[in-house]
């Protein structure tokens, strides 16, 4: 099974949908989606997720049947009275909420899964079983 890597072009579609949206006022104005990579090496497949100014406290990750699912919520302090500490007259650093999934192929160990949280990237490694790692053959 393989994975479905979304081209640029519909990656550049999804973002001008939530901005124009966004600029609507409708209530998906707190939804984002995070932009991320997804990669391969001889040994992993991994997932980085972008995710500047929030903390690991943020974010969830579940594995459950093959699907990958990145949660996350950060809400903008409130003062005492219930009004926002700062008044924002550009802010491209996203608040709210964002769930993302993925479709792990079925080579990989999803119960030996690592995720770190570094300078704002947040990354998933899963470790490729061992009959699916490359591997060389001698001539005989």
């Amino acid at each position: 099974m393989t994975t479905r890597i979304l081209t640029p072009f519909e990656t550049q579609i999804d973002r001008l949908f939530d901005d124009a949206v966004r600029a609507l006022g409708s209530q998906r104005k707190e939804l984002f989606t995070p932009p991320c990579n997804v990669w391969e090496d001889d040994d992993h497949l991994g997932i980085d997720l972008a995710l500047p100014g929030w903390k690991a406290d943020d974010v969830t990750i579940e594995v459950e049947n093959g699907h990958l699912t990145v949660e996350g919520k950060r809400v903008e302090e409130k003062t005492e009275e219930g009004k926002p500490q700062r008044i924002y007259h550009v802010q491209e650093t996203s608040m709210g909420s964002f769930s993302r999934s993925f479709r792990l192929p079925n080579n990989l160990e999803w119960d030996q899964a690592h995720a770190t949280f570094t300078n704002g990237m947040l990354t998933i490694a899963f470790p490729k079983r061992a009959d699916a790692k490359p591997r060389r053959i001698a001539i005989q």
